[in-house]
């Protein structure tokens, strides 16, 4: 499957490279119970999922950790276009040490912070058919001002987030498999 064929601005290493460390940036953000880090780069409905389940630990007074979290391989498994967009299938395997603690105590309440795991996840990233180019620089919609996108998409100035949906891909669906 080669990306090129449907988007000339990417080819298969860098869109893997930008998938990679999309997942290692989600799972953090899980980790640090802040979505805020990767709310410009992921769906609302992948941002609603992930919002209730830190909410969820947030009540339990618990924290999900991935140490030792890495990518161990990523391949695009499937594109197709439709109406709406590109429409790009990525499976990926990872590492990292999987359990709960709670966060007062920092007793472990679930998992096991000794033994890595491993984990497979299908991956579906969108970007729209009528994609604006972003050019060198982003800027704020709102201000004007220069946002950082690989970072939290904030604006410095404003505090309006730069929305990638509208220029970039952006994580549509995320599951285990």
């Amino acid at each position: 499957m080669d990306i090129n064929n449907f988007d000339s601005s990417i080819d298969n290493a860098m869109f893997l490279t930008k998938v990679d460390n999309l997942f290692v940036m989600l799972c953090t953000s899980i980790m640090m119970q802040d979505l805020s880090r990767v709310d410009h780069k992921i769906s609302d409905n992948v941002y609603k999922k992930y919002e209730s389940i830190v909410n969820d630990l947030k009540n339990k007074n618990q924290r999900h950790m991935y140490d030792e979290l890495n990518v161990k391989s990523s391949t695009i498994t499937n594109i197709n276009q439709d109406d709406n967009g590109i429409n790009v299938e990525v499976y990926l395997e990872s590492g990292f040490l999987d359990y709960i603690i709670d966060i007062d105590t920092d007793k472990i309440v679930s998992g096991d912070n000794t033994r890595r795991t491993f984990h497979n996840y299908k991956l579906v990233l969108t970007k729209l058919n009528n994609a604006l180019n972003i050019g060198v620089t982003a800027h704020c919609t709102s201000c004007g001002a220069s946002v950082d996108i690989n970072n939290t998409g904030k604006c410095p100035y404003c505090g309006a987030i730069f929305n990638l949906e509208k220029y970039d891909y952006v994580l549509t669906d995320i599951r285990e498999v």
